[in-house]
């Protein structure tokens, strides 16, 4: 773990409230309560990171928009200087404030869709017809409105062969970029780790099916579990211990190097009992919080993730595969 880089990336739950109860959640969000930043505490961790080196935060949650004070928070954002996207489910979108947000420099918008119709969404998102059909209205507005627009999909058995259309769809509102991304059963989703797709199906589909998209104008990124051993040219593990891109924040102060070990809650250390700067660069205090979290991963197949309620994992650790950081994006091209 290196501790003497900027960090370059947060990721500010900011709420754990939601008005879905999604499969997957990772933060099982609108279930456990959480205690909330105020926007002193918020500002008060972005002036500690722009000091070395903070470039963009995502604003997240659960669904950031039960919170009415995120124009508040863009505000701060800009002021400092910080590229800021809003990851939501959309369904708390409005044209009224989509075009505060766009006054106030909000550079990007990620929205959640999980079907290309009402039907395959609702099994995910456990919401009705009017709900998708809102979901997709706002796409369209905030691509209209000139934001960054990205679409995230989250790929299950039950919307693999339908997630085609939903990258149609996806061209046809003209967003920017889809990310496909693969479900990993933690958090609320370790309870329906049923939902899995065999990672060598969802490898052939990307090969198989996706690749006639990889030429498209709008960007396409993927997560894939397993890849073959020859073919991974760059570094395919843990991101958070090898690279050291970003943390996560949840609004009771823990921060955690990534969502999977927030959705565990293992944190390496509280914001309101140290400074972000003292939890970056404390090459002490990584060291033994990746020593302690060594016993969690044995137990999971040396896995960060538990892929074995699903599959066996180990059928392709002794093959011509090896784990891939679920966090990690790839582009379709790289695939081939």
């Amino acid at each position: 773990m290196v501790t003497n880089k900027n960090l370059p990336k947060l990721d500010l739950n900011i709420t754990n409230r939601c008005n879905f109860r999604c499969t997957h959640c990772a933060f099982d969000s609108g279930i456990i309560k959480m205690p909330e930043f105020s926007l002193q505490s918020l500002e008060k961790i972005l002036r500690e990171t722009k000091e070395f080196g903070g470039k963009r935060f995502d604003i997240t949650g659960g669904e950031p928009l039960v919170r009415e004070d995120v124009g508040e928070i863009i505000d701060i954002g800009k002021k400092l200087g910080y590229k800021i996207e809003l990851v939501t489910n959309g369904s708390l979108l409005t044209k009224e404030k989509l075009e505060k947000f766009r006054n106030q420099g909000l550079d990007g918008i990620a929205i959640s869709l999980d079907g290309s119709n009402a039907e395959i969404y609702n099994k995910i998102r456990g919401r009705d017809k009017a709900t998708f059909e809102k979901v997709v209205s706002n796409i369209l507005e905030t691509k209209k409105q000139g934001f960054y627009t990205k679409i995230n999909t989250t790929i299950f058995s039950c919307n693999l062969e339908d997630s085609l259309n939903i990258v149609e769809l996806a061209l046809k509102l003209g967003v920017d970029e889809h990310g496909l991304y693969y479900f990993t059963p933690v958090g609320r989703g370790m309870r329906s780790s049923e939902l899995s797709v065999e990672p060598l199906k969802w490898l052939n589909f990307i090969r198989t099916k996706l690749k006639k998209y990889k030429n498209s104008e709008m960007k396409i990124s993927l997560e894939i579990p397993i890849i073959e051993k020859e073919k991974m040219k760059c570094n395919s593990g843990c991101i958070a211990n090898n690279e050291q891109s970003h943390l996560q924040i949840l609004p009771d102060g823990n921060v955690y190097p990534c969502a999977i070990l927030a959705s565990y809650g293992k944190p390496i250390a509280n914001f309101n009992k140290c400074s972000i700067k003292d939890i970056w660069k404390n090459k002490n205090l990584w060291e033994k919080y990746w020593n302690e979290l060594n016993s969690l991963f044995e137990k999971l197949g040396s896995y960060c993730v538990n892929f074995n309620s699903a599959f066996q994992m180990n059928n392709y650790r002794c093959g011509k595969y090896r784990f891939v950081c679920p966090l990690r994006k790839y582009e379709l091209g790289e695939m081939e």
